[in-house]
């Protein structure tokens, strides 16, 4: 890289992490062996959702899994969608505050909460090109590794494979769908593209947005190290090959006075699509109507997703 990389400050960049559900488990760290991953069920919250690790590079790798009620793999074929937390986030928190778990359960598909690993200092995240400490880390071969083994354990369409993440999460949510074929669409939350990286997809995918126009940690109209969000748009905009674009203005449900507008690119290669929406006065954070926002982003990432 000819540009040093930035330490992005922390804010509101919290992890939740996902348990892995699995059927006729009797033993607490029963080892399973599947496409080169030897995944250890750590602990259980519930019957349908536990934490499981695995070694891979030189680090142990921490995921959680939450499954559906009554989910079985020989009978059923679900929809997988990773959650990552931001910088300095915990997969816990992530799965608290998305609330993901409750709309898998009313939707069908299986959730894993991916906890990134932890740098010299003591800060978690992933390596998407923008915190330097985090350039070792083989985060995109891990995925790839993750997704043969929920293929191989859990049964799940391999033509719905998402991607979706807080801040840095939502930036390796996209360095996925740079990189990785079996992504189907991501969405990001705060988080951009990577200033200092190329992205050469190798394939079209969908693609949902969301960034608070005075948003103070990954600035809105970009910075050295982020493009901007309406830049990431136009990125996928013209990789999928949308003809169409329409943007309209979302109801303003909190009464505040300041306005959301969703920017759809359509009529795309392959029946792809590309959302942004811009939050008027809004930052770097999750938004959810219980918190007084207009709009609630882990609905409408799933409502995106299941259309693709």
């Amino acid at each position: 890289l000819s540009s040093p990389l930035v330490t992005l400050k922390s804010s509101f960049l919290t992890i939740p992490i996902v348990a892995f559900f699995l059927l006729q488990i009797e033993q607490l760290h029963l080892t399973i062996f599947a496409n080169s991953l030897t995944v250890e069920l750590i602990s259980t919250y519930n019957d349908q959702t536990a934490s499981f690790a695995t070694p891979y590079g030189s680090f142990m790798r921490n995921f959680i899994v939450h499954t559906p009620p009554n989910f079985d793999y020989q009978t059923e074929s679900l929809p997988l969608l990773f959650v990552l937390h931001g910088y300095t986030g915990r997969a816990p928190s992530i799965r608290e505050y998305s609330g993901f778990d409750q709309i898998a359960d009313e939707e069908r598909f299986i959730v894993v909460y991916v906890q990134g690993t932890t740098d010299q200092f003591g800060n978690t995240g992933w390596n998407v090109n923008v915190v330097a400490s985090f350039l070792g880390v083989d985060d995109v071969g891990f995925f790839k590794a993750l997704i043969k083994y929920f293929k191989a354990s859990y049964n799940i369409d391999s033509n719905k494979i998402f991607s979706s993440g807080m801040s840095l999460g939502g930036f390796m949510s996209y360095r996925l769908a740079c990189e990785l074929e079996e992504i189907n669409s991501i969405g990001s939350v705060t988080g951009s593209m990577a200033g200092y990286y190329q992205c050469n997809p190798p394939k079209k995918s969908s693609i949902i947005h969301f960034h608070g126009m005075n948003d103070a940690v990954v600035p809105y109209n970009g910075v050295e190290w982020s493009i901007s969000a309406k830049a990431a748009h136009d990125f996928w905009k013209n990789h999928n090959q949308c003809n169409s674009q329409n943007e309209i203005t979302i109801p303003d449900f909190n009464g505040d006075g300041e306005y959301t507008t969703r920017l759809i690119s359509y009529d795309c290669e392959d029946n792809k699509s590309v959302e942004l929406y811009s939050l008027e006065g809004e930052g770097h954070t999750w938004w959810k109507k219980s918190w007084g926002h207009d709009i609630n982003a882990s609905e409408l990432i799933w409502q995106f997703f299941q259309s693709q």
